[in-house]
């Protein structure tokens, strides 16, 4: 099938539209303000996707959207691929504080995995739909020593994520992930013939396990038996290693710990501006149940990496400690999109799809503040029951992240070859996750800039379609200086030194989780990623 050229009236569209996008594009841009972790915006399959695509995935990105396809559909996606990241980082004295050049390169290399699994069922002029899809799910298994104050690593490369189960095997030593699981039910309205509305309801579903390690040099507890072996705030022998590994429980444990059962909502509206182009928009609560937190409940361990003999005063070694109860609270996000999407040509076989994108991860409920000032940098709040009094630590402790808010843009075009073939490219732009100030092994994210391609193949001649594709992400290369790094021991030198005064400037750093060994240093990174996806639909019409 040949692609015609198109007439004035035509052009005219395709000029608005363009105009439409790159203005929506410069608003999100001016707009961007302070915030933390991004959700996935590829879901499954390398296919367009925003709040005006007619896809599967509108269950996310748009529920109102499922009333623009007639029919039933049934759509399985999987992803897997290599996430890169290369971190040179600044050496330290024996105080801790970054001096002289950059050291050697490190590289970390960690899997990557996802998966989409959705169906809906459109009765004139209604719109069901229900699915379950891993969003933002992060692997970072692999460090090295330099890095262990920010991401442990892990000297026996056990399960991913543990089970309930309390086994030895289930302890965690080393390495960092987070599962996120959406289970979506939605429903759409068709209320004119060029207007829809939708709303979507999830039960996010998370689990989640850390490890890193603290400096008793650091600590006002530092015991007498500390001084001959703490020769330096980095010194290996000196180190405390907090592991956490819990999940967001649908009910309440026995045991009294919290449950993490909680909901939000997608509002959606799409409106078809002329037969060719089509507006969408929607907005996503953040949780409503636990005052926009997510709860996970699990187990910690706090144990001593090094496992040569010491006194009586420290932590168990990690070979033997036993874990005690905990508890992590983090803040959800609200989000934000609006895509516009549009047929090109008398032929119809170009076709182009927007999405344009905010997840507010720098929230302050109680201070009001918007998308102008970051009053939430996404810590983690740690509840530790039964913690050995030997540690460092305190039972309530804070992990700080320096989390960004995410504005971001992906621009998707399409190509009918034939009936039974399309080709896809997209081009994807986000803003850092993570404040450049407080870039470190555990969440190295940068300004990102990818691109996907894809393809639709018809199997045999029944309606069944296979998607490959591919995608590559480049993370910018970020470097944080040593004078402008989030986590800064000076702070806790001084703070110790002060006898705790909670009066002093270094407090609020050290209360807050930055009072730990330095992250300066050069950021930057790759992720490879590779989709197969397969889809059924009931009627195969236009770009399906």
């Amino acid at each position: 099938m040949g692609l015609r050229a198109p007439s004035s009236l035509q052009g005219h569209r395709i000029a608005i539209l363009a105009a439409i996008s790159a203005a929506l594009g410069v608003w999100f841009a001016a707009a961007r303000a302070q915030a933390a972790p991004g959700s996935s915006t590829r879901l499954g399959v390398a296919e367009a996707q925003g709040p005006a695509a007619r896809s599967l995935t509108a269950l996310h990105h748009n529920p109102a959207m499922l009333a623009g396809m007639p029919g039933t559909r049934v759509q399985l996606g999987a992803t897997g691929g290599l996430d890169q990241r290369w971190i040179r980082r600044y050496g330290v004295g024996p105080d801790g504080v970054p001096s002289g050049a950059l050291g050697d390169r490190q590289s970390l290399i960690n899997p990557t995995v996802g998966y989409f699994a959705a169906a809906s069922f459109y009765f004139e002029p209604f719109a069901f739909g229900f699915g379950v899809y891993d969003l933002g799910s992060q692997f970072s298994l692999q460090s090295t020593d330099a890095q262990r104050w920010h991401l442990a690593p892990d000297p026996d490369q056990p399960t991913l994520l543990c089970g309930k189960n309390d086994s030895d095997a289930c302890k965690v030593n080393g390495g960092q992930a987070s599962l996120r699981t959406d289970y979506t039910l939605a429903v759409a309205w068709n209320i004119l013939a060029n207007l829809r509305i939708g709303v979507g309801l999830h039960f996010p579903r998370l689990r989640s396990r850390l490890a890193y390690d603290n400096s008793r040099a650091l600590a006002s507890s530092t015991t007498p038996g500390d001084a001959g072996r703490c020769t330096s705030v980095e010194s290996p022998s000196c180190a405390e290693r907090l592991g956490f590994n819990g999940r967001t429980s649908w009910l309440p444990a026995r045991d009294g710990r919290p449950s993490g059962f909680d909901v939000a909502l997608t509002f959606g509206l799409a409106v078809d501006v002329s037969d060719r182009v089509t507006m969408g928009l929607r907005y996503r609560t953040r949780p409503l149940v636990n005052s926009g937190d997510y709860v996970l409940a699990g187990k910690a361990a706090v144990c001593r990496p090094d496992e040569q003999e010491l006194g009586a005063s420290e932590v168990q070694p990690c070979s033997v400690a036993t874990p005690v109860d905990a508890s992590m609270r983090e803040g959800g996000a609200r989000e934000a999109a609006i895509g516009v999407a549009g047929v090109i040509g008398r032929a119809k076989v170009w076709r182009i799809d927007t999405n344009l994108y905010w997840l507010d991860l720098c929230h302050d409920n109680r201070d009001g503040i918007g998308v102008t000032r970051c009053g939430d940098p996404g810590n983690q709040r740690l509840s530790l029951v039964g913690l050995d009094r030997s540690s460092v630590l305190l039972p309530e402790t804070t992990r700080y992240r320096g989390r960004n808010d995410v504005f971001g843009v992906d621009a998707y075009t399409t190509y009918r070859a034939r009936s039974t073939f399309a080709v896809m490219l997209g081009g994807h732009f986000s803003s850092p996750t993570t404040r450049t100030s407080a870039l470190s092994a555990a969440g190295s994210d940068g300004w990102r800039f990818g691109l996907s391609v894809g393809s639709t193949l018809r199997i045999g001649q029944g309606n069944f379609q296979l998607v490959p594709g591919y995608a590559l992400d480049l993370y910018l290369p970020s470097t944080v200086r040593p004078g402008s790094a989030a986590f800064d021991p000076a702070a806790a030198a001084a703070f110790h030194k002060s006898g705790g005064d909670l009066n002093t400037a270094a407090a609020a750093q050290v209360l807050a989780g930055q009072g730990r060994p330095s992250n300066a240093g050069r950021y930057t990174g790759a992720v490879h990623t590779f989709m197969l996806g397969l889809r059924w639909s009931e009627r195969m019409v236009g770009f399906d």
